[in-house]
């Protein structure tokens, strides 16, 4: 059976047990959740609860099946004790230090099933620090790079709070080596909030979910930074101490994501433990060079989603759900995660259209997933078509879809390669 035309990936990979193990990608229709499996030499530190060190999908440039993954150096050895040293007949305390190693990152392409390991960066010449900010890292294919297949280019956005200058830190698939890009810094003295990185229309727009966007060409030899205010929203935090906090609280009630070409704005009301129904708000920028945003719908209740039959039929119970991600081909369906299931529901219609449980990598925290924990990716049109390298195999899902889930009888497992730098021995 072909693979679905997109899927939600699950931004947690697996481990591998198996130190000879390849980079797989599971492939199930949504809403179950697709998950990267990693081997060992790639992460050494499986994803474990009660720590925070995990590999992790950072982003992705959808239309070109490129994935950006970070994963954790492996635990520090510790130095073997030096001899005891006395002064006045008094032993000297000892002090050891631990030399803390970067994450590792790799752009994978599922497409021509490789991956490949970024090297570090040198010294920053502007001052900032040598180590990647991953919460400012995005990947975007090079237009008419063939599916990704071909060039890409990753990009950190550095700068400094109030000052005019700004770098794009640049690693180029041609040059196989970083670069550091000047630019004007639009923000002034705003802080800037990092909540992620999107690659679309062939260009890379770091998110802010407390003011807009930030935008720009990074394969223009002079990139020009733009921005993109978030519309106006009636929502406010009255409890907050200052204008920043409070949109900073704001954002966690508020998502940015591509869907169907454009960007979608989404705002909720109320957290999972509200007692007032979840309300949802849709704003679409249709125009980026305007700045223009267009209200889709606005503050659609669950308590009508709740009284509909569709809703009962799924078996889901009535509490605030946990949003996850829009449907990235119909902005019409969102996403929520609820207790141990994720259903997809058609804000206009009211009703629930897909249900079914997640089954996903734990999330590092132990809390429960939001839309963080996933990624929600339309397929390259070799993998959708069903086009999959000689070595895929295949494994019955062991769960099928709820009232009204799309599902699919096969996963399709899609071994990648790991290509290393020339010289390195892996980990």
């Amino acid at each position: 059976m072909a693979p679905p035309a997109w899927i939600i990936l699950g931004a947690v990979p697996r481990v591998s047990e198996l130190d000879d193990a390849d980079l797989s990608l599971a492939l199930a229709a949504p809403p179950r959740i697709s998950v990267l499996t990693v081997p060992p030499r790639v992460s050494p530190i499986q994803a474990d609860p009660t720590s925070r060190a995990c590999p992790w999908v950072l982003t992705a440039d959808p239309a070109s099946g490129l994935l950006l993954l970070s994963a954790p150096p492996p635990p520090p050895t510790p130095t073997p004790p030096r001899p005891a040293t006395f002064c006045n007949g008094v032993r000297l305390a000892e002090v050891g230090y631990i030399k803390r190693q970067p994450p590792t990152y790799f752009v994978c392409d599922v497409t021509s099933a490789t991956a490949f390991r970024l090297p570090q960066p040198g010294r920053d010449p502007s001052g900032l620090p040598e180590e990647i900010n991953a919460l400012n890292l995005g990947v975007v294919a090079a237009p008419g790079a063939g599916g990704g297949a071909g060039r890409y280019m990753v990009v950190e956005f550095r700068y400094m709070f109030a000052d005019q200058h700004a770098t794009l830190l640049c690693f180029s698939s041609d040059t196989g080596e970083w670069e550091w890009k000047p630019v004007h810094n639009p923000l002034g003295r705003w802080i800037w909030g990092r909540d992620g990185v999107v690659a679309h229309d062939g260009k890379l727009w770091w998110v802010d979910l407390a003011g807009g966007l930030i935008f720009c060409d990074p394969f223009a030899d002079a990139p020009v930074l733009d921005i993109v205010p978030l519309p106006e929203s009636d929502c406010h935090v009255s409890d907050a101490s200052c204008a920043h906090c409070a949109g900073r609280s704001m954002a966690y009630r508020r998502f940015v994501q591509v869907s169907a070409g454009k960007f979608r704005w989404v705002e909720w009301s109320s957290h999972r433990d509200d007692e007032a129904p979840m309300t949802v708000t849709m704003w679409t920028l249709n125009d980026p060079e305007a700045k223009e945003w267009v209200l889709e719908y606005k503050k659609v209740s669950f308590q009508e989603i709740w009284a509909d039959d569709s809703y009962k039929a799924a078996g889901l119970t009535e509490k605030n759900p946990t949003f996850a991600l829009v449907h990235p081909m119909n902005p019409d369906v969102l996403y929520f995660f609820l207790e141990e299931q994720l259903f997809g529901v058609d804000l206009r219609a009211k009703r629930v259209v897909e249900c079914s449980v997640y089954e996903m990598v734990v999330p590092p925290s132990g809390k429960p997933p939001n839309c963080f924990s996933v990624h929600a990716l339309e397929l390259p049109i070799a993998l959708s078509a069903g086009s999959l390298p000689s070595d895929v195999g295949s494994g019955s899902n062991r769960k099928e879809s709820t009232p009204l889930a799309s599902s699919v009888s096969q996963e399709k497992a899609l071994s990648l390669q790991i290509e290393f730098e020339e010289g390195e021995e892996g980990y």
